[in-house]
């Protein structure tokens, strides 16, 4: 499935240093890691958008913290990492695994990239670029590791 060309990736800010991730046309959005639901709420409201899914890359509260108070608003597939225990996710997932959000015309590939946490996944959309690897980069570096090593071991 190839991507529309209408679709943008929007970067919401949170907490104190932090962004979540808006991809939408204009009508329909998905989310990426969303730590707190009150600015993804208020993107979706701003935009007009109706929410079609929940992606997150793993179980720090910075990342997936809004995911209950996003679902006592829509019913929606929340994907998330098949190591780990996360409330709510109804589509666990690991290395191989592709999201198809059809909604959006948009599918993604899943990575394993252990280290940061022992289960943390990424989404890939290599026809446009994009990666969506929660903290497993920092400005171009390894993210901090908490549950693993650099060798993902």
């Amino acid at each position: 499935m190839s991507t529309p060309q209408s679709l943008q990736v929007t970067a919401i800010p949170a907490f104190a240093d932090n962004y979540l991730w808006l991809i939408h046309d204009q009508q329909h959005a998905a989310v990426v890691d969303p730590g707190d639901a009150a600015p993804i709420e208020a993107a979706l409201r701003s935009r007009g958008l109706k929410l079609h899914a929940i992606l997150l890359t793993h179980h720090h509260a910075d990342h997936a913290g809004g995911v209950e108070q996003l679902l006592a608003q829509w019913s929606v597939p929340v994907y998330g990492p098949a190591g780990e225990s996360i409330q709510g996710v109804s589509h666990p997932l690991c290395e191989g695994d592709r999201v198809d959000l059809s909604a959006l015309g948009l599918q993604l590939a899943v990575l394993d990239v252990p280290g940061h946490t022992a289960g943390h996944i990424a989404y890939v959309v290599a026809d446009q670029h994009w990666l969506f690897c929660g903290d497993t980069l920092f400005a171009g570096g390894c993210g901090r590791l908490f549950e693993g090593t650099p060798r993902g071991k």
